[in-house]
């Protein structure tokens, strides 16, 4: 997605004329879980820090597996956050049971793998030219 999503954002979603909605997969353990859970709680302070930790983590999943708490806490605070709101989130019930609930109704929906896109129920499963995309966009009302 990382080949597509740019020219999507800039194309699509900074013009209005499509919403991207991200729906975490949690499918390896934990650096899924810890690294949604990052994303979401950083989420909670700014929509823009969601994105910036989301392309941020992705970029760097190898990094995941041997991440610890300290590893997110330093993303989060360098990616702007507040350190005090960040860990309250991170160590608290609330974002973790979010999190888990997501990929709940993920599973249930009987998305088991990723990527997939659905868009307006037309669904793509795997990753997909900028192309592709883009026809189905267009021919939206």
């Amino acid at each position: 997605m990382l080949g597509t999503e740019p020219e999507i954002i800039a194309n699509y979603v900074e013009t209005g004329r499509v919403k991207l909605v991200f729906w975490p997969v949690l499918n390896h353990g934990d650096p899924s879980v810890y690294s949604t859970l990052t994303a979401e709680c950083l989420g909670q302070q700014d929509s823009a820090l969601f994105w910036a930790a989301h392309e941020t983590l992705f970029a760097n999943q190898d990094d995941l597996w041997g991440a610890d708490r300290d590893y997110y806490v330093d993303t989060a605070v360098t990616l702007g956050a507040d350190k005090a709101t960040f860990e309250a989130c991170y160590d608290g019930p609330d974002g973790i049971a979010t999190v888990l609930e997501l990929d709940r109704i993920r599973r249930q929906r009987g998305i088991f793998s990723q990527p997939i896109f659905d868009i307006n129920g037309q669904v793509f499963v795997g990753a997909q030219p900028y192309e592709d995309f883009a026809a189905v966009f267009d021919a939206l009302p």
